[in-house]
């Protein structure tokens, strides 16, 4: 048993490990393309950023100061630059607009000074305004008396000869002023470029991913499939060869074993000792059993093909109770079908299997129920005893041949029905009852065949 879960076990891992590599390398692709697609979102934000402070610089550079609060000059810069993307450059002081060229498409409300704004295909980006001129600063020849020093080494020279200042210190230093702001919208340039690839990437990558996990579950399920058809066709040939040597044997049992009864019984008539009669007696009641096996032997070798027809399914049950105890089973065929095509013969010989079965558990004074109805475009017969019921572990191995609870029973009855139900492309399963007792649910698909 330990050997049989091993083997099912090890399979299961075979079949399931593509499934799950599969799956693992689909959930990295997703995740590669997903964080590629970030960047790439990220990446185009950093291009709109930088080309927004590229503006700033080119429009500081072309608003020079004292014509900042000109309207003439922002439009004059954004008709320079409209064919690089420059849709509004505006002026804000104290909050309000004092000059502007261009129409915005973004709202009012004004990002952070610095922090760019995106919408609508446009960037909006603020940052200080021109200002104006500051004061001058003195030149080398205006410097105070303090500023000129003597350099201790060459006292022919003067500090400010050897360290004159900057040339950008000569002249006055613009002067930024207070609550003056330049606010600037443009079409970004390369960054749509970058998202839309990597959006192209991502779902490329997502339809991979899952193309490969379908690819992986079909490959699953067919294999399982055909693991099951060839499990299916293994017992199948089993089962054939079991059920010829089971008629061979039965043959060859069967008139050896006839005469044997008769003698038997011949004799136990005509002897008068108690004794030696009791003990005729159980050669005979031996005989029986021997009898009964081969009668069962015969009918399982001959259960592997059936002739369908159309049956009428109440009458099939009302003849399997007839001939078991019509005393002590329940029967309902009142929702039964007219008609349903099955082997007739196969199919009452299996609802005598599973009644005698039923009355054999159920004590004395309980009644076993039966029925018959259509249930999902499926003949079904329910039998249903009051007996201990069938343990979880045994419920699919009380369909093997010569398997038994009984101390005297063949063990062929329940795989001889379930050969039958096979044969039919039908399913036969036990459950738990709901008063207690095992519930066995026989069900037949409609029309396997055409009746002949």
């Amino acid at each position: 048993m330990a050997s049989l879960f091993r083997g099912d076990f090890r399979r299961s891992v075979q079949h399931a490990g593509p499934v799950v590599i599969a799956f693992i390398l689909g959930a990295f692709l997703v995740a590669s393309s997903s964080l590629s697609y970030r960047d790439a979102r990220l990446a185009g934000r950093l291009v709109a950023e930088r080309q927004g402070i590229a503006w700033m610089f080119r429009l500081q550079a072309m608003l020079p100061p004292g014509q900042a609060h000109d309207a003439r000059a922002l439009s004059t810069a954004l008709e320079a630059h409209k064919a690089q993307g420059l849709t509004y450059v505006g002026l804000v002081e104290r909050g309000a607009i004092v000059a502007a060229a261009g129409e915005p498409l973004l709202p009012d409300t004004e990002p952070e000074l610095g922090s760019p704004a995106f919408g609508r295909g446009r960037v909006r980006l603020v940052s200080p305004g021109p200002g104006r001129r500051g004061p001058a600063l003195p030149s080398n020849a205006d410097r105070p008396a303090a500023a000129i020093d003597v350099v201790p080494d060459r006292p022919d020279k003067k500090r400010s000869e050897l360290f004159p200042l900057p040339p950008f210190l000569e002249r006055p230093p613009p002067f930024i002023a207070r609550n003056s702001q330049l606010v600037v919208e443009f079409k970004p340039i390369g960054d749509a470029d970058i998202v839309r690839r990597a959006l192209v990437v991502l779902i490329l990558s997502w339809g991979a991913a899952l193309l490969l996990a379908a690819a992986a579950v079909v490959l699953w399920v067919a294999a399982r499939r055909a693991e099951k058809a060839a499990k299916r066709l293994l017992t199948q040939s089993h089962l054939a060869q079991l059920g010829e040597m089971s008629a061979v044997l039965a043959h060859e049992i069967r008139n050896p074993l006839a005469a044997l009864k008769g003698h038997a019984q011949l004799l136990a008539e005509r002897i008068d000792d108690i004794r030696l009669k009791s003990r005729v007696d159980r050669v005979v009641n031996e005989a029986l059993r021997l009898e009964n096996l081969t009668d069962s032997l015969l009918k399982f070798a001959g259960s592997g093909t059936i002739r369908v027809g159309t049956a009428d399914p109440g009458k099939l049950l009302d003849r399997a109770i007839a001939a078991t105890d019509a005393d002590r089973i329940k029967a309902n065929t009142s929702t039964a079908p007219a008609g349903w095509v099955l082997d007739e013969a196969r199919v009452e010989q299996v609802l005598i299997n599973l009644l005698d079965n039923a009355l054999s558990v159920t004590p004395s004074g309980s009644k076993v129920a039966a029925a018959v109805s259509v249930v999902n475009d499926q003949l079904m017969y329910v039998i249903e005893d009051h007996g201990p019921g069938v343990p979880l572990g045994d419920r699919t191995r009380i369909f093997d041949a010569f398997h038994s609870t009984k101390v005297h029973g063949t063990g062929l009855g329940l795989s001889m029905s379930k050969r039958i139900v096979d044969l039919h492309k039908g399913t036969i399963v036990v459950e738990d009852a709901p008063g207690g007792g095992a519930l066995f649910r026989v069900c037949f698909p409609h029309n396997i065949e055409s009746a002949p």
